[in-house]
């Protein structure tokens, strides 16, 4: 039975469509939906969802999530929300086993065929000590309802809410960037739950999920991103350590990186898009008008 995808954004930016378009290229047959806003309903090979209306359903999150991050607050806590929304999705449509991925990542596979790999864990993700979740497997909604519940305990619990705190203050003492995020919570869930979760990179012999094209996690780089082979349209680098090339299942342009989906991107169309892209009129008008602007207060 196909297993169904499941993607969580707001707004339209440039790479979602290539993202969403690639998923389908090569699930054509698993049902994927897009939990997002007014913006992005616009994508008739993928299942729109208002992920508004499930806000009530995370109210108790919302009414105790403190902020601990140099991120904008919105931003982070819709990261934590999206678990909460995708909670209360799934059990509206009766969805049970299913594929999570950040709106920045490229498919190319058919995840039915990776999820039996797997070995029978309740969370399969590509979250590691210094990973994150852009891929992540849920066995059934009993699983996810209890990482929702260890998120809100997180925020209640005396001694999780000092772990918490402690592991910020670093970053206010010494100003860095970044902070507590649902990453964080997905590490430290991991670690209380040892037996059912599976932190993955390789996912067989030959085949791997990509955290972070921008780490070197043991393979090629080139210009500061993994260096990527194409094989019948399919991404392999090369390991350092065995020498082997190892194909990927999926890879995730965190960051800067995401300019580089348009030119990865193998499911066909959009080739007025990516010349228009390439070009970057629209950045560069914005940069003009930015610069008009502040040209503009100064001679006042």
């Amino acid at each position: 039975m196909p297993t169904p995808i499941i993607f969580f954004h707001y707004g339209n930016p440039q790479y979602l469509k290539y993202s969403l378009k690639q998923a389908r290229y090569f699930n054509p047959d698993s049902p994927i939906y897009l939990l997002g806003d007014k913006k992005n309903n616009r994508y008739p090979f993928v299942i729109h969802v208002s992920s508004d209306k499930y806000r009530a359903k995370a109210q108790a999150f919302i009414d105790r999530y403190k902020h601990r991050s140099s991120n904008n607050e919105s931003y982070e806590l819709n990261c934590f929300l999206r678990w909460f929304y995708i909670k209360a999705f799934c059990e509206e449509n009766g969805i049970e086993s299913f594929i999570y991925l950040d709106s920045d990542v490229l498919l190319f596979q058919d995840v039915s065929k990776l999820v039996p790999l797997f070995n029978n864990c309740n969370i399969a993700n590509t979250c590691d000590d210094t990973g994150m979740p852009a891929f992540t497997y849920f066995k059934d909604q009993k699983v996810l309802n209890d990482f929702c519940e260890y998120l809100l305990h997180a925020y209640t619990d005396s001694k999780l809410v000092n772990e918490l705190d402690a592991l910020y203050q670093p970053f206010i003492d010494d100003g860095q960037m970044g902070g507590i995020c649902d990453m964080t919570l997905f590490h430290f869930y991991f670690r209380d739950h040892p037996a059912g979760t599976l932190k993955i990179d390789m996912v067989g012999d030959d085949i791997a999920v990509d955290s972070n094209i921008n780490r070197q996690d043991g393979y090629e780089v080139e210009d500061g991103i993994k260096k990527i082979y194409w094989k019948d349209k399919l991404p392999y680098a090369k390991n350092l350590k065995s020498g082997r090339m190892i194909r990927f299942a999926t890879l995730h342009y965190q960051g800067t990186a995401k300019n580089a989906m348009r030119q990865h991107y193998m499911a066909g169309g959009y080739q007025l898009a990516k010349f228009l892209e390439t070009l970057d009129l629209k950045g560069k008008l914005k940069r003009t008008k930015k610069a008009i602007k502040r040209s503009f207060k100064k001679s006042v």
